[in-house]
């Protein structure tokens, strides 16, 4: 199996982006040999198992590359428009599912090649931490390795470039805590103190919401995660049209979490939900500049309970139609 022609076309970063996937999607492997095998070897490629498979499935949820297309004078005022090409989130998918398939036969893949300075360095850094760690802390050592391949390898292509940014805000944590053998790591520096709303990374800030609202639309996640399953993107599309239908110029998107883990993790992975949403919102049709976005965490349950409780209905995030 080989990428499709179109990734390589999308491509910002080119082939030395994609080239550590390259080689693994050309073997015959696919999601469902993925989703059969059962993990051997040590806990640090066991643990990478699961990582990669998290990396492939939530590639296969994420929505499709929107086509460019020419704009009337309307469409520069109406906040929707767009295609769609599928390709290059199936090859995503079918290459981290080799990765996972590698590790569960007890083999280490090791860390994508760098696309530039900045992430060479990052690599760098990565590589002595884990030779340092891996074995003593494998599930760190696994997270910070799946954040740095999903963050260089997400970001060649368009349609994940949301996904890529949520996995190095990730990294930014993951990363330092491997390093530190296992310790707690300090926040992200950009990353606004629980329980203030922190914005996510494709928008600069969350705005005020405004007095009155024209209605939310709620997806719910797995726990741990934040890949979309196929029902919520449904969800998504009643929003683009009931927009179009009522005329609402503004989206705001507000990502949550259960109590489950503590409130720093929960902070982050909220906006890891939001960014998601907000990615595919836009390649339904929606303009980046109409939507707003913020993450939560834990503090704004839908169900209250106690702290570590997990709770499906507070896994979400709520998508409100503005005027």
């Amino acid at each position: 199996m080989r990428l499709s022609p179109r990734l390589s076309l999308h491509a910002s970063r080119g082939a030395l982006v994609l080239a550590g996937a390259l080689a693994l999607a050309a073997c015959s492997s696919s999601t469902e040999d993925m989703d059969a095998a059962t993990a051997t070897g040590s806990p640090f490629s066991q643990a990478l198992f699961k990582n990669y498979s998290d990396l492939s499935h939530q590639a296969e949820a994420l929505p499709a590359a929107t086509a460019p297309e020419s704009e009337s004078f309307w469409d520069m005022f109406n906040p929707f428009s767009g295609g769609s090409d599928t390709s290059a989130n199936e090859d995503l998918a079918k290459a981290f599912a080799d990765k996972a398939l590698s590790a569960a036969n007890g083999e280490e893949p090791s860390p994508e090649a760098a696309p530039d300075q900045v992430s060479g360095a990052i690599r760098a850094r990565l590589v002595r931490a884990l030779a340092a760690n891996k074995d003593q802390i494998a599930e760190d050592a696994a997270r910070a390795q799946a954040d740095y391949d999903c963050w260089v390898v997400y970001g060649a292509v368009p349609s994940a470039v949301a996904a890529s940014q949520a996995c190095k805000t990730s990294l930014d944590a993951s990363l330092p805590r491997l390093e530190a053998g296992g310790r707690p790591a300090p926040a992200p520096i950009a990353q606004a103190p629980v329980p203030a709303p922190v914005p996510t990374a494709p928008v600069a800030a969350a705005a005020p919401a405004p007095a009155a609202t024209s209605g939310d639309f709620t997806v719910h996640f797995d726990f741990d995660s934040w890949t979309l399953k196929a029902e919520e993107l449904t969800v998504l599309t009643n929003v683009i049209n009931t927009a179009r239908a009522g005329g609402q110029s503004h989206i705001t998107v507000v990502g949550h979490t259960d109590t489950s883990g503590s409130a720093e993790y929960n902070q982050r992975l909220s906006v890891h939900r939001a960014n998601v949403v907000v990615e595919a919102l836009v390649d339904m049709g929606a303009r980046r500049a109409a939507i707003t976005a913020s993450g939560v965490g834990e503090t704004d349950l839908a169900v209250p309970t106690e702290d570590n409780v997990k709770e499906a209905r507070n896994r979400r995030a709520v998508i409100t139609l503005q005027p």
